[in-house]
Formats: structure tokens, C-alpha cells, sequence
């Protein structure tokens, strides 16, 4: 066996730990951004993260200071991260390594390339901002020195409600009713709307409705049990309980009648008891009209002999649309016989025709008494308006069962 002259000193072989420098940084994975915009009128999102997801990948980098290559993400190696959302309520942990999801409406990646991965599937709350905060570890085997990867990307959320309300009336602000071509119930049906959503029977949204008298000044209309709704027959209520319809039986609107319509729809705060004066409107008049009218008649012989006792007339009616059924116009309107006479006066040699003018009854058809050299006229007479009956001070008179009298100015039996 050899003989040993000299031993060296033991030294020791250890891998050199390397100092690393390292980074993190949060990205935005896909078209899914991390910026939503929210119509509180439509309760909608985009992009809405229910339906598909904002995806964030922590990218953690460990870069060796000897090495300048480029290095390829971390991730995979992490010992263990967390998620937390940050917000005014404090900091919750929403997902960690160990639970891919801590809280609904959170998902992350534990394993692979693309671990920490964080999937936002909650939407976010109007005046309550977010930021989503990554965490992660990894500690070096041969330094034992610990790394943590910290980085944070806040969500954002636009509030893009148009709560400026309009309203639709399915009358036009004039409507000529005809009695004697159109139907005397009219029904009229206003809407709320909100962009292109209909409010009407939203708890945010109210609909003042008022009768507008002779004076110009407004009545509420609340109830179709009113006392003053004599002309109003029937009304439609919303589950709100706002009026967003009433029929007018439009016999009863005298000459003309005119309605106005407010509403409002509050997005936020509480909803006003009457109308304020930015709230929108919308008016529409009835007007009672009969169109030009024309009279005809026949009769059977006008150049008859001198004993002729009566001519039988029989009165014709029409407008620019032809003749006006009898059975129709006689509820309206009524014809007048007349006999007329001629004559002449002569004063200081200047003649001036005269005529006499003598009713003689008043129907459909008229035996009128034969007069030779007498004419026949025949007067169409509007009937009026049906009217409340008044008494001498001005008070509405009722009958026992609390109904209004009502009345045409001329009764269709005349």
C-alpha cells in the first residue's frame, strides 16, 4: 500500500445559488376585456363575464443575471398563489393552488404551463370598483430564498344608463271625431319608455293622466270611479298600478275634450308624488266635428194640379264619401221643412226680392201641404253634442242611482 506524504485541505462542492431577478405582470387573455359598460335600463353588460369570462394570466419571470436569454414564463413552477378581490369591502381571496375556486363567480388554473390563470365569471357592481390582486410563491431549493410574484389589474365599469324617459301616446295631438262615420268609443293608450324598453309597468315609473277643462287649468284623472269622469268608460292599470290607458266614450266630450300625460322613470332615488316641470308630456284634443254636409230631396210631383193636397219628401244626406244611411244621421242631426215665399219690394224704384221663411216640420220624410207657387226647403240641423244638465246655479244634476243627466240639445225624438 502506498504511503500518503501529504493530505490537502477538504473543500467542499456546492452549486452556486443564483441571485434572480424576477417580475410579474397581469394579462388580459382573449377579446374579453377588463372593461365592461352597464345600461341599468336594459340591466345589461358588455361584454357580460356570466357569459363568457375575463381571463387574466399572471406572467412571473425568473431571469438569471448571467444569462441574457430570453426565459420562458414561471408559472408551472410556482409552489402556491392566491387571487383576492380588492374593493372598498376590503380584500377577499377568491381562488387559490390548493381550490381553483374560493368564491362563485371566480375560477383559476392550478396546474400547467398556464397555472395562476384567473377566470372572471362575476360581474361587476356600479360605485363599487375592483382590482384583482395575484400572489404567488416559489422558494429556491439551494438558497432556500423565497420569491413572491405580486401583481394587480383592476376591472372597470361604465355606467351608460339613459334614464331620460318619453312618452308614447297612440293619439295624435288633434283628432277630429266625426259622429256620423266614426265609432264613439276611442280608446287611448300611452307608454313609457326608456330607450327601447318599455317602463310602463316598471316600480320606477309613474303616469299622471289629466282631463284639461274649458279654462285651460287640469283635473287628475285617478280613477274611472271619478265624479268627473263622465266621459271616461274604462281604464287599464299596470301592476304598478299606473293608468296607462283610458276609454272615452266620445258621445260625451261636448264639443271637444283634451287630455295631458305625464311620467317620469327614476333610475335611482325616490319616485316624485306629481310631476316636475322637466318631466316629459304629451297632450291630444278631441274635437267633435261634422264635415260640409250635403241636403237633397224628392218628392213625388212638384207640377202636380190644384187639388193636390200634399207632396211626400223624403230627405237625402251625404258627404264627400256618398250618402249617409238614415238610421245613421238621424241620432245626429235632423232635417228641417220649410216653406219659403218669394216676393219683391219697390222703394224709390229700386226692387229688392224678399223671402218668407215658415217651418214646417221636422223628419225623414215630410207630407208637406201643396201650395202652388210655394218652395220647399230642406235644413239639415246638427242635433249638438251630448251635455251635462245643469241647474240654475250651476251644479250637475243626477238621478237617484248617482248617474249624471245628460242631454243633446235637441232630443232625437224632436
Amino acid at each position: 500500500m502506498p504511503k500518503e506524504l501529504a493530505v490537502s485541505v477538504d473543500k467542499m462542492m456546492e452549486i452556486q445559488a443564483t441571485a434572480y431577478s424576477q417580475s410579474c405582470s397581469i394579462e388580459i387573455v382573449g377579446d374579453i376585456i377588463n372593461r365592461q359598460q352597464y345600461d341599468g335600463i336594459a340591466n345589461s353588460y358588455s361584454p357580460n363575464y356570466a357569459i363568457r369570462p375575463c381571463t387574466m394570466f399572471p406572467s412571473c419571470f425568473l431571469i438569471d443575471p448571467d444569462n441574457p436569454n430570453e426565459t420562458g414564463t414561471f408559472n408551472s413552477q410556482l409552489d402556491s398563489f392566491k387571487w383576492s378581490e380588492v374593493s372598498t369591502s376590503g380584500i377577499v381571496v377568491v381562488a387559490t393552488s390548493e381550490k381553483a375556486s374560493v368564491v362563485s363567480g371566480y375560477e383559476a388554473t392550478t396546474e400547467g404551463l398556464n397555472k395562476g390563470t384567473l377566470f372572471i365569471k362575476s360581474n361587476s357592481v356600479i360605485n363599487k370598483p375592483r382590482t384583482m390582486r395575484f400572489e404567488g410563491n416559489w422558494t429556491d431549493p439551494i438558497s432556500g430564498y423565497k420569491y413572491t410574484f405580486i401583481a394587480n389589474k383592476p376591472l372597470y365599469l361604465e355606467d351608460t344608463t339613459n334614464a331620460r324617459a318619453e312618452i308614447m301616446l297612440d293619439s295624435a295631438p288633434a283628432v277630429l271625431w266625426n259622429p256620423l262615420k266614426h265609432a264613439s268609443t276611442r280608446t287611448i293608450t300611452a307608454k313609457v319608455m326608456v330607450g327601447a324598453i318599455d317602463k310602463s309597468a316598471d316600480a320606477k315609473a309613474r303616469i299622471w293622466w289629466y282631463r284639461i277643462l274649458d279654462n285651460g287649468t287640469r283635473q287628475l284623472i285617478s280613477s274611472v270611479d271619478d265624479s268627473e269622469n263622465y266621459e271616461i268608460t274604462a281604464m287599464t292599470k299596470a301592476a304598478n298600478g299606473q293608468i296607462t290607458s283610458i276609454t272615452v266614450n266620445c258621445d260625451m266630450i261636448g264639443d271637444g275634450i283634451g287630455y295631458e300625460v305625464r311620467a317620469c322613470y327614476i333610475y335611482e332615488g325616490s319616485v316624485p308624488s306629481s310631476p316636475r316641470t322637466g318631466d316629459p308630456k304629451k297632450v291630444t284634443y278631441i274635437k267633435r266635428t261634422i264635415p260640409p254636409l250635403t241636403p237633397q230631396f224628392v218628392g213625388d210631383g212638384f207640377g202636380l194640379n190644384s187639388d193636390t193636397a200634399f207632396v211626400t219628401c223624403r230627405a237625402i244626406v251625404s258627404d264627400n264619401k256618398g250618402v249617409i244611411d238614415p238610421s245613421v244621421w238621424n241620432k245626429i242631426i235632423r232635417a228641417k221643412w220649410q216653406k219659403v215665399s218669394y216676393g219683391k219690394v219697390v222703394n224709390n224704384g229700386v226692387v229688392t226680392m224678399t223671402e218668407n221663411v215658415m217651418v214646417l216640420g221636422y223628419g225623414e220624410t215630410f207630407q208637406c201641404p201643396f201650395e202652388a207657387k210655394k218652395s220647399i226647403r230642406l235644413t239639415i240641423e246638427d242635433r249638438g253634442a251630448y251635455e251635462l244638465i245643469v241647474d240654475e246655479n250651476g251644479n250637475t244634476l243626477v238621478d237617484e242611482n248617482g248617474n249624471y243627466l245628460v242631454s243633446r240639445e235637441i232630443d232625437e225624438n224632436s
